[in-house]
Formats: structure tokens, C-alpha cells, sequence
């Protein structure tokens, strides 16, 4: 008899821990034990939510950045190793929305619609083309000639294109299956 209760004592304790499948749970698209770049709800909707917040102001905070280190640049007492500093923090906060676009743009592909298919593609191909803004100072930097003109520019098209951005990722929010 005491046989037979353990024996059905562990199968209950299995079965209570055993995973259960649940019907609409989101498949994470970040490897497992890297934090998420933002936070999961109880439903996929949420956590697009959740997702299209942080990279609207991961975008907000990058493009100030961009504006606060372009008005750096203009100063005459600006040295070479803040330029340096402040181009790998500025190129680190746009990685960072990258990265928390693509884990959004993952997750919206799991609507399995092309509108939202769609609206990641074209978000996506904004912030490669955003990118490009880097190229010419990155240039300069690695041969030596760096003009502080380039950076100015390169601030300035930042802070424009990624205000841009982030106001077309609010306009495609229905279209990423975040209901308004």
C-alpha cells in the first residue's frame, strides 16, 4: 500500500510540473536565458505592446542622444576621445533598437499576416537605411581624417530619421496586430 502512494504521489507531483502546451503562448524569438529587451505579457497582443513601447523610446532616447552629441560637437573645447566615447554610446543605443526591432518584428511575424509581415519588413528596412548615417564618420574615424562637419551631419540626419521612424512604427501599430 505504501508502495502504490508513492508511486501515485510521483505522478501527481509529475504531472503538476509536467510543461503543459498552452494554445496561444508566444514562442520567444531571444535565446533562452538572454532577459528579453522588454517585458512578456499574459497574451502575444501585450507583448507586442510592450515591444513597439520600448523600441519607440529606445528611438526617442537615441535620437536625443544624437542631438545632445551633435550640440557636443559643435563646441571648440570638444576632444578627439569624447567624439570617440560619445560615437560608441550613440552606435550601442542604436544596436540596441535594433535589437529590441527585430525581437518585435519576430514576434509579429507569429500573426502570420501580411500586413504585419509587411510593416516589420518596411520598419526594418528604415533602420538599415537609418544605419547608413554612421558609414561616412565611421570612415573618417578609421583612416584618421575625422571632420567635425561629419559628425554634426551625421547627429543631425540621426536625430531627423529616427523621430521619423519612431512616429511611421506608431502609425504601423495596427498593422504589427497591436490593437489601438
Amino acid at each position: 500500500m505504501n508502495r502504490f502512494l508513492t508511486l501515485s504521489g510521483m505522478a501527481v507531483v509529475w504531472l503538476a510540473i509536467a510543461p503543459m502546451p498552452v494554445a496561444a503562448q508566444a514562442v520567444s524569438p531571444w535565446p533562452v536565458g538572454m532577459p528579453p529587451p522588454f517585458l512578456q505579457g499574459p497574451t502575444l497582443a501585450d507583448t507586442l505592446r510592450n515591444g513597439a513601447q520600448v523600441a519607440s523610446d529606445q528611438a526617442r532616447v537615441t535620437a536625443q542622444f544624437a542631438r545632445e552629441m551633435g550640440g557636443r560637437a559643435r563646441s571648440g573645447g570638444y576632444q578627439m576621445q569624447n567624439l570617440q566615447n560619445d560615437y560608441q554610446s550613440l552606435a550601442y543605443q542604436f544596436q540596441n533598437l535594433r535589437v529590441t526591432f527585430t525581437a518585435l518584428g519576430e514576434l509579429a511575424l507569429q500573426l502570420q499576416s501580411a500586413k504585419a509581415a509587411n510593416a516589420a519588413a518596411e520598419l526594418y528596412s528604415g533602420l538599415n537605411i537609418i544605419s547608413e548615417a554612421f558609414a561616412p564618420v565611421q570612415q573618417e574615424m578609421q583612416i584618421g581624417t575625422l571632420n567635425r562637419d561629419s559628425v554634426m551631419r551625421m547627429c543631425q540626419v540621426l536625430n531627423e530619421a529616427l523621430l521619423e521612424w519612431q512616429k511611421e512604427l506608431k502609425r504601423c501599430s495596427s498593422r504589427l496586430g497591436m490593437i489601438r
